[in-house]
């Protein structure tokens, strides 16, 4: 039970402090940010959405991390976001959209897209460890948190 709380902690804390670095980061050099924004080669719109968007999906997920109630939310939804950047990092790197673009928006001062994807893989992996062992440890379907245990039903 001590390895499931510890690994909670390690997770919901390590992505409050990416989320929160790369908020830090990106309205420290607003300007660069807006630049990097643009040169990952998405229409008007999108970049706009992505360029105010992102800071405020950011926050949202600070906040589900930090209010002890959603952190199990705030986990999932972190480690599909960063599972999304990732998959999107990969699909520029083989060339899917037709063109590379720019590692340049994320929280590494690189433009290595490798090293983008390792980094980021590092926390999709303690978010899928949180996930399995939150998923181990989650009552059973003959258990009613609020009733107790249903009739008729035999555990196995």
């Amino acid at each position: 039970m001590k390895t499931k709380k510890y690994i909670s902690y390690v997770a919901q804390y390590t992505f409050i402090l990416l989320w929160g670095g790369t908020i830090a980061l990106k309205l420290r050099s607003w300007q660069e940010t807006t630049s990097e924004i643009q040169m990952q080669g998405f229409s008007l719109w999108l970049t706009e959405t992505v360029l105010w968007g992102l800071p405020l999906v950011f926050v949202l997920l600070i906040g589900l991390l930090i209010y002890r109630p959603t952190v199990n939310l705030g986990i999932r939804l972190s480690t599909a976001l960063i599972t999304v950047f990732t998959l999107y990092l990969v699909a520029g790197i083989t060339k899917v959209f037709g063109y590379t673009p720019c590692a340049c928006a994320g929280l590494w001062p690189t433009n290595n897209h490798w090293l983008h994807i390792a980094l980021n893989s590092i926390f999709i992996i303690i978010g899928i460890i949180y996930l399995i062992l939150a998923h181990k440890s989650h009552p059973g379907g003959d258990v009613d948190l609020d009733h107790g245990r249903k009739e008729g039903i035999v555990s196995s």
